[in-house]
C-alpha cells in the first residue's frame, strides 16, 4: 500500500469513529424545528454533509466541490483557491479532508491542499440550517519561504443559477444592492454578505471582517465575473505579499432556500397597529382619524372611564380578520426593553386579543436606551461603537431619552434573550416584532470583541454576523414552541445566517422618501423585487412597506408590484390600510392559496401570456376536477391605462375546461370578459386587479 492510499484510509477511518462517537461541539447551535438531523458520511471519495434540503461535498479537497439546492447543483466547478506564488501560479498538487465530528447540530470537516509552496488547512462546520462557517489558514511548507504575491477565493456558480444578488449594507432610498447581475459583471467595496441566485434559491457568502485582506484596489475587492455560463464570485484576499506568513481567514457559505416554505403565512395577517387602550377605546364607523389609545404617550390613563357600549377598535381588527398584531416601542418607556411599567394594561391586552383569536407581537429592536436601568453599568461596554470611539444612532422618544445601536456581540444578547424569555411567561404575549434585530451593524467596540486592529494599527469595524445569530436562534427556540412568531423589520438586509430564524420579515423603510413615486419600475425594478423582497429565493416569506406619498405612490400601487410575487403589503397605522387589505386577505383565504400551486410571471413556460411587457400576471391553481379553479393576479405597471388588455390563458395547463368558465374580478364581483382562452381586462396605470376564474 503506497503513503497516499494509506493516508486516505486513516482519514476515512477517522472520520467514520468521528461521526458515531464524537461529542456534540459545544459552540454549535441546537437543532430546532424546522429543520432536520444533520447526516454526514465518509467515503473514498471524500465527506458528504446533508441538511435540510441541502447537500454539501468535499471532494479530495479542502473547500466544498458541490452544493445542491433546491432540487439541482449549484456549483459550475469546485468552490477554489487561486493565485501566484515566488511568481508562478499556485499549483495545489495534492488535497484531501475527513470528517472530524457529527451530530444531529453540526459536522465538522477538516481539510487541506498543498503545493510544493504552500499548505492550506480548513475547518468546515456544517450546521444544521446550512451555514458552513470555514476558518482557513495558509501557511508555507517546511524549509521554504515562498513569495504569495496573489490569492483569490474564487465560488463558481451556474450562470443559470446565479442571475440575481443582493449584498449588504445596501444603501437608503434605493435598491441597488438587490437586482440582476449584469453581463459585464460587477464590482463592489467590501461588503460582509453578498448572495448570488435566482428565483428559487442561491448561495451567500459572508464574513465578519476584511481581517487580513490586502487588495490591490480597496474599492473593488469584490467581484462578479460573469463567462462562459459561470458567475464566478472572486474575493480578492491578496493581491500582494502579506507581512508574514501563516495567515488566517474566517468566512461561511449558506446555499438558499434555508428551511421549508412556511405555506401558511397568508393566514397570519399581520396588522402594525398596537397599542394600550385599543380593546376598550371605541370605534366609530365615520370616524376620520379614530383614537388607538395612545393616550399613553401623554401619559395619561389609556382606559375610558365608562365601560363600552358600541364596537372597539380591537373589535373591528378582528372583524376585518386580524391574525397578529404588532405593538410598537411605546408598550414598555424604555426602548428595546422586556419590562414595562405598564404591566396591567398589557396584560388586559393580550387578554384582549387571545380571546378574539389574534396573537400580540410587542417591539424590540436594535438600540439601548439612556433611560434604561441598565445604562450606567453596561453602555460603554455593550454599544455599537464607530473607530472613532463614538455612539451610532441617538434616536429620541418619550419619556425624553436616547436610544443608541447596542451590539450583541455584548452581553446585552444574553439578557435580552433571556429578558424576553421572562416577559413573555408573565405578560403572556406570542412572539416578537424585531426592528432592525437581524443585522449585524458594523462595530469597532473592542471592549466586548468587536472591531479589529490593522497592521498600521489602525482600528476597523467588524460585523457580528455570528452574535446576532446566536440571538435569532435563541428567540425562536424560545418563542415557537409556544406557537409564537418572530417578525423582524430589515431595509436592505437579507442576511442569511441571521434571517433563517424569521417566520417572515418586512422590507421596504428604504424608500420611506417617497422615492417609488417619481418612477417605480426605474427605482425598484422587478428582478431587485425578486432579489430582495419576495423571501422565497431566501426560504423566509416577505411582507412590503409602504409609507405613502399621494397620489404618486399609494398602497395601491405598491400592491400592483407585491401580489405579481406573493408579497402582501402589510396594513399598518390606522384602520384605513386595513380596511383597503382585508378583502384581499379574504379573497386569498376564500380561493385557498395556502394549498393552491403558484405560478408566477417569470416562469419559462408562463400559463398566461399579457398584451405586452408592461402587463405582468401571476397566479393561484386549486381544486381539482370539477372545482378546479384559478386567481390571477394582473397588474399594469406602465404610467398608461389599458382600457381592454386581452391575455391569453393556457387552459389546458390550468387543468381547465373552456366551456361554461367565468371570469370575475375577484374583490368587486363585476364580470370579465372570457371567450375561449382571452380574458380581457380593463387596467388602470399602476394597479392590480385580481381575477377569479372557474
Amino acid at each position: 500500500m503506497n503513503s497516499r492510499r494509506f493516508v486516505s484510509l486513516i482519514a476515512v477511518i477517522i472520520g467514520a469513529l468521528a461521526a458515531h462517537a464524537a461529542e456534540p461541539a459545544t459552540d454549535s447551535l441546537k437543532l430546532i424545528p424546522p429543520w432536520t438531523p444533520v447526516t454526514a458520511k465518509a467515503g473514498k471519495a471524500g465527506v458528504e454533509v446533508g441538511v435540510w434540503g441541502r447537500t454539501q461535498k468535499f471532494t479530495n479537497r479542502a473547500l466544498p466541490s458541490s452544493i445542491v439546492t433546491a432540487g439541482g447543483e449549484i456549483l459550475a466547478a469546485p468552490i477554489r483557491l487561486v493565485g501566484q506564488v515566488s511568481g508562478k501560479p499556485i499549483e495545489w498538487k495534492r488535497g484531501g479532508n475527513f470528517l472530524f465530528s457529527a451530530d444531529k447540530n453540526a459536522a465538522v470537516v477538516s481539510g487541506w491542499q498543498a503545493g510544493d509552496d504552500l499548505i492550506v488547512n480548513t475547518t468546515t462546520r456544517v450546521e444544521f440550517d446550512g451555514v458552513m462557517r470555514v476558518d482557513l489558514v495558509l501557511l508555507p511548507q517546511r524549509k521554504v519561504s515562498p513569495k504569495v504575491e496573489r490569492l483569490w477565493l474564487e465560488v463558481p456558480l451556474k450562470q443559470t443559477r446565479a442571475s440575481l444578488y443582493h449584498y449588504w449594507p445596501g444603501s437608503w432610498g434605493a435598491a441597488k444592492n438587490s437586482g440582476a447581475v449584469p453581463q459585464a459583471g460587477m464590482a463592489l467595496i467590501f461588503k460582509p454578505f453578498v448572495w448570488l441566485g435566482w428565483e428559487d434559491g442561491g448561495l451567500g457568502w459572508f464574513t465578519e471582517s476584511d481581517k487580513g485582506w490586502q487588495p490591490q484596489d480597496p474599492k473593488q475587492p469584490i467581484e462578479v465575473v460573469v463567462s462562459g455560463g459561470q458567475t464566478v464570485l472572486r474575493l480578492h484576499l491578496l493581491d500582494s505579499p502579506p507581512p508574514r506568513l501563516p495567515v488566517t481567514y474566517t468566512f461561511g457559505f449558506q446555499a438558499t432556500p434555508v428551511k421549508p416554505w412556511a405555506k401558511n403565512f397568508h393566514e397570519w395577517r399581520v396588522w402594525h397597529g398596537g397599542a394600550y387602550g385599543i380593546e376598550s377605546t371605541l370605534w366609530k364607523a365615520d370616524a376620520k382619524k379614530p383614537d388607538y389609545g395612545e393616550t399613553y404617550l401623554a401619559g395619561k390613563d389609556s382606559s375610558p372611564s365608562k365601560p363600552n357600549t358600541k364596537k372597539t377598535i380591537l373589535d373591528r381588527a378582528a372583524e376585518l380578520g386580524v391574525k397578529t398584531i404588532v405593538f410598537h416601542e411605546h408598550w414598555t418607556p424604555y426602548q428595546n426593553h422586556y419590562v414595562t411599567t405598564h404591566e396591567a394594561e398589557l396584560k388586559k391586552l393580550v387578554a384582549a386579543c387571545h380571546r378574539r383569536g389574534i396573537k400580540l407581537l410587542p417591539y424590540f429592536g436594535y438600540e439601548f436606551s439612556s433611560l434604561a436601568p441598565e445604562w450606567g453599568e453596561l453602555s460603554d461596554e455593550t454599544l455599537v461603537k464607530t473607530t472613532a470611539g463614538g455612539y451610532t444612532g441617538g434616536y429620541y422618544r418619550g419619556p425624553d431619552q436616547r436610544d443608541y445601536i447596542v451590539c450583541y456581540n455584548s452581553r446585552w444578547r444574553d439578557i435580552l434573550l433571556r429578558g424576553i424569555e421572562r416577559s413573555m411567561a408573565r405578560y403572556g404575549y406570542d412572539g416578537v416584532y424585531l426592528d432592525g434585530t437581524i443585522e449585524p451593524w458594523a462595530c469597532a467596540n473592542e471592549k466586548h470583541g468587536c472591531g479589529y486592529r490593522g497592521t498600521n494599527g489602525v482600528l476597523r469595524p467588524t460585523y457580528p454576523i455570528f452574535a446576532v445569530r446566536r440571538l435569532m436562534h435563541g428567540l425562536a427556540a424560545a418563542i415557537h414552541p409556544r406557537g409564537g412568531l418572530v417578525n423582524p423589520h430589515q431595509s436592505t438586509c437579507c442576511v442569511t445566517p441571521t434571517l433563517a430564524y424569521a417566520d417572515s420579515y418586512w422590507d421596504g423603510e428604504q424608500f420611506q422618501g417617497g422615492e417609488l413615486g417619481n418612477d417605480p419600475m426605474q427605482q425598484l425594478p422587478l428582478a431587485a423585487f425578486r432579489a430582495e423582497f419576495m423571501g422565497r429565493n431566501y426560504g423566509v416569506p416577505a411582507e412590503f412597506l409602504v409609507y405613502e406619498r399621494p397620489p404618486q405612490w399609494t398602497f395601491d400601487h405598491a400592491l400592483a408590484f407585491t401580489l405579481l410575487h406573493d408579497v402582501r403589503v402589510r396594513p399598518g397605522g390606522g384602520l384605513a390600510a386595513l380596511e383597503k387589505m382585508a378583502p384581499i386577505w379574504n379573497v386569498m383565504t376564500r380561493f385557498g392559496v395556502t394549498r393552491a400551486e403558484w405560478h408566477p410571471y417569470w416562469e419559462t413556460n408562463p400559463l398566461v401570456t399579457p398584451p405586452n411587457d408592461a402587463v405582468k400576471a401571476s397566479l393561484y391553481l386549486a381544486g381539482k376536477a370539477k372545482s378546479r379553479r384559478a386567481l390571477l393576479v394582473v397588474s399594469n405597471l406602465s404610467s398608461k391605462d389599458e382600457p381592454a388588455a386581452s391575455l391569453s390563458l393556457d387552459l389546458q395547463r390550468f387543468g381547465l375546461r373552456e366551456n361554461g368558465l367565468k371570469a370575475r374580478d375577484a374583490l368587486t364581483g363585476e364580470a370579465l370578459a372570457l371567450q375561449a382562452n382571452r380574458l380581457t381586462v380593463p387596467l388602470s396605470s399602476m394597479r392590480m386587479r385580481m381575477v377569479w376564474i372557474e
